[in-house]
């Protein structure tokens, strides 16, 4: 199997853990050789040195083989342009600077698979990055071609977008035009046609992907839950305030803005604790409008290490993500697997990680409407306390459901099933 994946960590999140973990999975199945770059076009060597001290620490992995594709001079260059973008714009960077950089990345890691031997792999697989946007140059390898999670292709409604103020509003009209003109181009449709299976984040992208090819796109969310995590069942009776906790970026779209509203309608404050993790850009503006709203049941405990960060975590309760733009977010997922509930929107991959089961999702419509709905989201787990140890049981068994394991393992019969690779039944021995 040859596997390209742009971002490749095993000490990272985002969008490096999907690639380490889903590649590293796959290798027990199969023999799997990783193009991924040398590190970020700012970072050249990060994920390099990373993937060494991991094997010289761990011993190496049977039936993989990583080979570093270096980023080429002209996606340094034009990294080094958007980051000053960035300063100039108040953190937005110039999107076409990065995937014009990424294509060119594409392009070298392309000319190092032909010259492995593109007719020597029995299947290619476009991995990450997560985005439809620049889906690489393997489908033009005449092998078997899989793809994802892929996503990016869902809006945000323009009511959520001005909650941000003419910045977001601005920045999220754009992306939306761009995202409808990529979904029209004749590469996305060459892409989809040339797939043996995509792997999409959201129920709408797996729908406009069968809409171009029918029957070629299913579901899978872009993150799992840390498989080192310790849940346990969480017990809420109404003795003490309900501990809820938000974890995020201060960034416009995490949208905490709409938390502090909702809050501030309960109607019993002093039922609830919120312990808000993160730090950013929007920081002071959020803490000056939880005093403006005389909300004094909220602790700051700014940016913390990841451990402690998770251990926070799981003094908790109950995970309210009111973000409006978003994958899947891989806090949701760590929730899921410290076995706490959770709140988030009705949208993108939330919806699938998070069901009736595990937590509440709110109406994805307009801030008023997410207010309302988060308040009435909470009230509910304050009249019927026991509804939180139930989904807290959810939580756990999701958060199985959900794992890398079972991602690898869908992955792993959906490459057997278009080449002559052996069985997923037939795992090694490790």
């Amino acid at each position: 199997m040859l596997i390209s994946s742009h971002e490749f960590s095993p000490y990272q999140g985002s969008e490096c853990a999907v690639g380490w973990n889903i590649a590293t999975r796959l290798a027990a199945y199969h023999d799997v050789t990783v193009l991924c770059a040398d590190g970020p076009a700012g970072h050249r060597d990060a994920y390099r040195n990373a993937v060494s001290h991991y094997l010289e620490t761990h011993g190496r992995i049977p039936g993989l083989n990583v080979v570093f594709v270096a980023q080429p001079e002209t996606t340094v260059r034009l990294a080094r342009a958007n980051r000053l973008a960035m300063q100039m714009t108040g953190g937005i960077g110039w999107q076409v600077l990065y995937y014009i950089g990424l294509d060119a990345w594409h392009k070298a890691a392309f000319d190092v698979a032909r010259r492995l031997g593109l007719s020597s792999f029995d299947v290619v697989h476009q991995l990450t990055p997560i985005s439809f946007r620049r889906p690489g140059f393997f489908f033009r390898s005449g092998r078997p071609f899989f793809w994802g999670p892929v996503g990016g292709m869902s809006h945000v409604p323009v009511a959520l977008a001005r909650v941000g103020g003419w910045k977001s509003h601005v920045f999220e009209k754009l992306r939306s035009l761009s995202i409808v003109k990529d979904i029209r181009s004749p590469r996305l449709r060459e892409v989809v046609s040339s797939a043996a299976r995509i792997w999409a984040v959201t129920g709408e992208e797996c729908r406009i992907m069968n809409e171009i090819s029918p029957g070629k796109a299913v579901t899978m969310i872009d993150a799992a839950p840390p498989s080192h995590l310790k849940g346990y069942v969480r017990t809420f009776v109404g003795d003490k305030p309900l501990r809820l906790c938000f974890s995020g970026e201060h960034m416009v779209h995490k949208a905490l803005p709409l938390l502090l509203h909702a809050l501030a309608q309960l109607p019993k404050r002093e039922a609830v604790h919120l312990t808000v993790l993160g730090d950013g850009p929007e920081r002071r503006k959020w803490m000056t409008l939880a005093s403006v709203l005389g909300l004094r049941n909220i602790s700051w405990e700014g940016r913390l290490s990841y451990e402690d960060a998770l251990q926070a975590m799981g003094k908790c309760d109950v995970l309210v993500h009111p973000s409006f733009r978003e994958a899947t977010s891989m806090v949701i997922l760590e929730a899921l697997g410290l076995g706490m509930p959770v709140i988030c929107h009705d949208a993108y991959g939330m919806k699938i990680a998070v069901n009736e089961t595990c937590g509440i999702t709110v109406p994805f419509e307009n801030a008023s409407r997410s207010i309302i709905g988060f308040r009435d989201a909470i009230v509910s787990l304050l009249d019927k306390p026991e509804r939180v140890g139930q989904l807290s049981e959810g939580a756990l068994r999701r958060a199985v459901a959900l794992s890398w394991d079972v991602k690898a393992q869908e992955i792993a019969t959906a490459y057997h099933t278009a080449s002559v690779a052996p069985p997923p039944s037939q795992e090694r021995a490790s």
